[in-house]
């Protein structure tokens, strides 16, 4: 005769779970990315989700949800705690507007990275002809003259603007110089 557990006691694999540290600068990202590795490992305990939660918080960070840690009443400890990370060290809505209206230059990334950029941190009610006429401020003067005229929308022209700086040499800004000439 074999020994055999009843269903009951059957025990279940452990599935390891990798949680990056907590982004204190995108913690929206952070908490999706956290919780596709839930979903991955079909983690849907709320006490699972938190104890890999603080598992990963840094000490200055867990001061944040020090009371949650220890209210032994609270059985939704991982979405309140999720709450109040959101709450202290997201942007708020007026700093991403400031932001995207005068944080944001186009620098080294390719147009469609700014535009997906400043998307992140505009609110859903501007418009796309806002948004288009503040990327288009921020493209090169010579690139924006080339399409300030057309009538593409915007995932369209992104795609135009792309390859139009792709092409494009790189150009430094030289400052004039004047030279003498010896007597």
């Amino acid at each position: 005769m074999t020994d055999s557990k009843p269903t009951s006691e059957l025990e279940t694999g452990a599935i390891t779970t990798k949680i990056s540290p907590y982004w204190t600068d995108k913690p929206e990202i952070w908490f999706f990315q956290v919780e596709a590795q839930f979903n991955i490992s079909k983690i849907t305990s709320e006490e699972t989700k938190f104890n890999y939660l603080v598992s990963q918080l840094e000490p200055r960070f867990l001061e944040n949800v020090w009371d949650i840690i220890k209210d032994p009443a609270n059985t939704a400890k991982y979405s309140t705690a999720k709450e109040r990370l959101l709450l202290t060290f997201q942007e708020s809505e007026n700093v991403r507007i400031k932001r995207l209206l005068t944080g944001l230059e186009l620098g080294d990334m390719l147009p469609s990275q700014l535009l997906r950029k400043m998307c992140s941190l505009g609110h859903p009610d501007i418009s796309e002809k806002v948004l288009r006429t503040l990327w288009l401020e921020k493209m090169p003067e010579s690139v924006r003259n080339i399409v300030i005229v057309s009538d593409e929308g915007l995932e369209k022209l992104v795609t135009i603007v792309d390859k139009i700086v792709e092409m494009s040499p790189r150009t430094l800004e030289l400052s004039a110089v004047k030279k003498t000439l010896p007597k």
